[in-house]
């Protein structure tokens, strides 16, 4: 039982340090195909290694204290990977082997080793458990479906506990210490106590994983849809197609953008005209950066709209930039650069300070949490200029039980600047403060480098002078006078920092 118990803990262990791995990686590689891909392919290599080194070991020394020094070994390992990885991976990251080998290199220097350790452990236990060569075979399988469902059991248990409960500093540190407990009970096993197992007695549940693929039910009898694309890149499934006189684009099952069939400026998502809002905080706006691209409504519409405004793009997703210009008439030139790069990393390179960051790369149930974290706002407002605006989209709702994910962002832009303001955006300005506040909505979040505290009639009459002239916006009082005003509650949710950020969780259970 003891050698079962060994087994079920290393393969707990080695899938959660899997897991917990694509949050060491994410604030430095983001959390694309090519992050999972890396995990994955490391773990296996890492895994097939061990399998064959516990093997060759276990044959020339089969002592189960040997079992317990590879344990050992791994749990050291593991402790290290909270010291090592912030320096190694924004080295890696500064130096820049591309989009797949940057955290394919990370991924190798970090958890290989450890999990070659644990790979090393069903073979050695193999070996030990087996008394004749006639019950080899029902040793192994027993051992093997042992350790597979421990590896279940680390999955989820890390996925819907773990990570929502702790950082990622304490989690590897929690792993690290059970492996060392893990190896106590290896030094602590007696071949000569052991009984046979009775794996007759052991019933293993059929787990069934259910693929569902996004299908589109986008046509119904009163409406014509035409699929432009459909196709898949390294972060979405893609959809482009007219219906009703627009053209929209469509990423898994979250409309990102939107505009009328052959006019490519005009009249996108509802929220995308609050961008302007950021010159009520700072009118000589001369240099804006948008972080996330989608149809490019935005971007398209300042270039219009300002001619002496300099626009720059970070958009992670390049089939997404080939879209926007193919399929909805976005054109790059001198005043509008793109950059196909992860929005904190372009940061995190850039010496250029802006007027206005629109940060538009959140999703309705996904948020990349390296982007909402307190460690981004501050790099955020490093490249801001003396007055200069944050304008930050996110989908929640104002009050209500499902508002936790708003607040918990909220509450740490607030750590980094002193003063944060809320704009709900109402499909109609004019319905502002009548609607359902507690109806999923997007709200924007604009944070302001200064000190200076703008009261709503302060920010009216800005409006007033500048909408349409300075400003083309012809509702730009109507949104001002939006400005949500009531205190909003932050002591029960979490300020998100890289080490603890349970976006998931405040999205989706909390």
């Amino acid at each position: 039982m003891i050698l079962w118990l060994i087994v079920f803990m290393a393969g707990a262990i080695l899938m959660s340090l899997e897991i917990v791995g694509s949050r060491v990686l994410a604030p430095y590689f983001g959390g694309s195909i090519f992050v999972w891909g890396s995990l994955i392919g490391v773990f296996l290599t890492a895994l097939s290694s061990g399998y064959y080194l516990g093997g060759k070991v276990a044959d020339l020394l089969p002592r189960a204290w040997l079992l317990g020094v590879f344990l050992l070994l791994g749990a050291l390992l593991i402790f290290l990977i909270p010291l090592a990885f912030p320096f190694l991976c924004q080295a890696i990251a500064t130096r820049d082997f591309g989009p797949r080998f940057n955290p394919l290199i990370a991924t190798t220097c970090l958890f290989f080793l450890p999990s070659l350790m644990m790979g090393a452990v069903s073979p050695f236990a193999i070996k030990l458990a087996a008394s004749s060569l006639a019950e080899l075979g029902g040793v192994a399988g027993t051992l093997y479906a042992i350790s597979t469902i421990g590896s279940v059991v680390g999955t989820l248990g890390t996925a819907f506990y773990l990570i929502p409960a702790l950082g990622t500093r304490a989690i590897l540190y929690l792993l690290a210490i059970s492996l060392c407990i893990t190896a106590i009970l290896a030094f602590a096993f007696h071949l000569k106590t052991l009984k046979r197992p009775l794996a007759a007695c052991l019933l293993f549940p059929l787990i069934l994983v259910l693929n569902s693929s996004s299908s589109m039910a986008l046509a119904s009898s009163a409406e014509q849809v035409t699929i432009l694309l459909e196709r898949d890149s390294a972060y979405h499934h893609i959809w482009v197609y007219d219906a009703k006189g627009y053209r929209f684009l469509k990423c898994d099952n979250v409309w990102h953008g939107q505009m009328p069939s052959g006019d490519i400026y005009g009249e996108g998502l509802a929220y995308t005209n609050y961008f302007d809002l950021g010159f009520l905080f700072k009118k000589d706006i001369k240099k804006v950066l948008f972080i996330g691209l989608g149809s490019g409504t935005g971007p398209k519409r300042f270039f219009r709209n300002y001619p002496e405004v300099q626009i720059e793009v970070a958009e992670v997703d390049p089939v997404i930039v080939q879209i926007a210009k193919q399929y909805f008439g976005v054109n790059e030139s001198e005043r509008l650069k793109i950059h196909v790069q992860d929005g904190r990393m372009f940061l995190f390179r850039s010496q250029q300070k802006y007027d206005l960051i629109v940060l538009d790369a959140y999703y309705r149930d996904n948020i990349p949490f390296f982007l909402a974290t307190k460690e981004f706002f501050q790099l955020a407002k490093e490249h801001l200029t003396p007055g200069g605006v944050l304008v930050n989209n996110v989908i929640g709702t104002l009050e209500g039980s499902k508002n936790k994910i708003f607040r918990s962002i909220y509450r740490t832009e607030s750590v980094v600047f002193d003063r944060v303001y809320v704009f709900p955006v109402w499909l109609d300005p004019w319905l502002a403060g009548s609607a359902n506040s507690e109806q999923l909505m997007n709200l924007m979040l604009v944070a302001v480098n200064s000190a200076e505290d703008f009261s709503k009639e302060q920010l009216i009459g800005q409006a007033q002078g500048l909408q349409g002239k300075a400003v083309k916006d012809p509702y730009l009082v109507k949104r001002a006078s939006a400005i949500h005003l009531k205190e909003i509650p932050t002591s029960d949710v979490p300020v998100l920092t890289d080490d603890y950020a349970p976006v998931d969780a405040l999205i989706h259970l909390w």
